[in-house]
C-alpha cells in the first residue's frame, strides 16, 4: 500500500491554510515543512502557536523539523494533530537521547537522510523508529530535480527492515513513483507535482 502526503512548504500562515483547504477531504495526513534558514537556506512559517490556530479540518500533520538543535523545540510543536516528526540525522547529535525524547511526548519519530548522508547512519536505530525519510533533493526549496542515486539507499533500507516504512520527500512525480516503489519506498511525499498541477485531485489518484 502506497501512501501519498501532500507537502506543504510555505512562508505565511494564509498560505499554508490554502494548502489545507485545497486537500482536505482528499487525504487524511499531510507533510509540513517547517525551515529556519540556518540548517536549511530558505525559510518558512517557524510558528507553532500559529499553526496550531490554523483550521485543520481534522487533518493529521507529519512534521518535517529542518532545523539545528531540534531536541530544543519538538516540545514546542507537539500540537494536538502532530502525528509525527522528522528531524534530519545531520542535526543529531544523540540519537538516543532524541528517541528518548520523543517517546516522553507520545510523538512518534522519522528521521530524514539528506541525498548525500548513508543508509547506514541510521540502521542502529530502525526498530526504534516511526519509518526514515530519504530526501531526494536536498533540502530547503521545492521543484527541484529528483537525485536518483537516493534510490540504491532505498534498496538498502528496504533489505535491512523489510516492514520498515520509507518516505521520500523531494522530486516525486508521475515520472519518478514507478522507481520509487520498486525500490520500495511506501510514503510519497509531493508538494510541486500535485500544488501546480491543473487538477490537484487527478495528480494526487495518478
Amino acid at each position: 500500500m502506497i501512501t501519498v502526503w501532500p507537502a506543504i512548504l510555505e512562508h505565511d500562515l494564509q498560505s499554508i491554510q490554502q494548502r489545507i483547504n485545497a486537500v482536505a477531504g482528499l487525504v487524511e495526513e499531510v507533510h509540513l515543512d517547517i525551515m529556519d534558514g540556518d540548517f536549511v537556506p530558505n525559510t518558512t512559517v517557524n510558528d507553532p502557536a500559529g499553526i496550531s490556530r490554523l483550521d485543520w479540518k481534522g487533518l493529521k500533520v507529519s512534521l518535517h523539523l529542518m532545523i539545528k538543535h531540534p531536541e530544543l523545540q519538538v516540545r514546542n510543536w507537539a500540537l494536538s494533530n502532530v502525528s509525527s516528526m522528522v528531524v534530519h540525522r545531520e542535526v543529531v547529535n544523540n540519537m538516543d537521547s532524541l528517541i528518548q525524547l520523543l517517546h516522553g511526548i507520545n510523538v512518534p519519530l522519522g528521521i530524514a537522510l539528506n541525498p548525500h548522508t548513508p543508509s547506514y547512519e541510521v540502521t542502529p536505530y530502525l526498530d526504534q523508529l516511526a519509518f526514515v525519510m530519504i530526501m531526494g533533493v536536498e533540502p530547503g526549496f521545492a521543484a527541484q530535480g529528483f537525485n536518483s542515486d537516493v534510490l540504491e539507499k532505498i534498496r538498502y533500507l528496504r533489505e535491512q527492515k523489510p516492514t520498515l516504512p520509507i518516505a521520500v520527500d523531494g522530486g516525486v512525480s508521475l515520472k519518478t513513483k514507478a522507481a520509487l516503489v520498486e525500490a520500495g519506498a511506501t510514503i510519497l511525499c509531493a508538494n510541486s507535482y500535485l500544488f501546480k498541477a491543473d487538477n490537484l485531485i487527478e495528480a494526487y489518484h495518478e
